[in-house]
């Protein structure tokens, strides 16, 4: 296999897909090389692996299931060929298929050190332009390695992601996220009364959205201010907690909380479903406030797991 290839060189037997991770070579090569660690991550967004074997070295076997969000499973067993810490793995995959080998490639991780960054280039070079083109119609796979090294930038990163299938079309789903009357009556942590401060929701890249809760007897204030709006597919703002007239404050019960956060929510068609993907990340932010940020991982879930319940029966209301 040719070495060095650019990525805009792909022929028509291949994928290549190239990302920035925001952390160090080593951190990404531990990511991928431990099996606790890749069990946490690889997958398109909704997915869950479970390694049924795994021996990472040149020779050794990786066998695996990767379960979809509908419950579905994908059978994938592959033979690791080159392993270069902290450059490059490449390994073989036949796997797919329970009455059959299923389609062929062969995996070339490349890791370039950028410093406290990494260039993580992903190829695929299938046997034939047939089966290539038939990954990337029917399992999506372009999107899908997105997807996987998005996640794998969020683990390696101390992001926080949540996905969750919700039983309803995706422009239902939009209107839930994107009108403040709807917003009201399910966003917030279970037992919170939310309601909507601005007269309207500016629905607009430095648009802002600024609402208040009430929950235990205590008022809290929160603004969104939106950077990216793609109807009906993504949203993305930074998150900060707020007074009453809208200026930014830190959060009131914990003063090492992160200023600001990232919040990108992104809906999938999944059938007459949808899948939604939330990644939470610090922007800005000191050693202290990350560590504070990661440590309240279990809680954030706890957290958004509730407010996803109140989504979902929300949903199952008439508009």
């Amino acid at each position: 296999m040719k070495k060095n290839v650019p990525a805009n060189a792909a022929s028509d037997r291949e994928i290549v897909i190239v990302r920035v991770i925001d952390a160090p070579r080593e951190r990404v090569w531990r990511a991928f090389a431990d099996a606790d660690e890749i069990a946490k991550w690889w997958g398109p967004y909704g997915f869950s692996d479970r390694t049924q074997e795994r021996e990472f070295r040149p020779g050794g076997t990786w066998r695996h299931v990767m379960i979809g969000p509908d419950g579905a499973e994908y059978l994938n067993l592959a033979r690791f060929e080159e392993i270069v810490e902290p450059e490059r793995i490449v390994y073989t995959n036949g796997g797919g298929k329970k009455d059959g080998p299923g389609t062929h490639f062969r995996q070339t991780w490349e890791f370039k050190d950028l410093g406290e960054k990494t260039e993580l280039t992903l190829r695929l070079v299938f046997d034939t332009r047939a089966e290539r083109d038939f990954v990337v119609k029917e399992f999506g796979a372009i999107e899908g390695g997105r997807q996987t090294l998005t996640r794998l930038n969020a683990h390696a990163t101390g992001a926080f992601a949540l996905f969750r299938l919700v039983d309803a079309p995706r422009e239902r789903v939009w209107r839930a996220w994107t009108r403040p009357e709807q917003l009201e009556k399910w966003f917030g942590p279970k037992g919170a009364q939310t309601k909507t401060l601005s007269t309207e929701m500016e629905l607009k890249p430095g648009g802002v959205y600024h609402h208040g809760m009430r929950m235990d007897g205590r008022e809290m204030w929160g603004r969104w201010t939106f950077r990216e709006v793609d109807p009906p597919a993504r949203l993305a703002w930074v998150n900060c907690f707020s007074d009453a007239r809208g200026a930014i404050t830190r959060h009131p019960m914990s003063p090492l909380w992160p200023l600001e956060l990232l919040t990108t929510v992104t809906l999938q068609d999944f059938g007459p479903k949808t899948l939604i993907a939330l990644f939470w990340e610090p922007l800005g932010a000191n050693a202290e406030e990350l560590k504070t940020f990661r440590d309240a991982a279990a809680g954030m879930r706890q957290g958004w797991g509730g407010t996803f319940e109140q989504l979902d029966a929300y949903l199952k209301e008439k508009e």
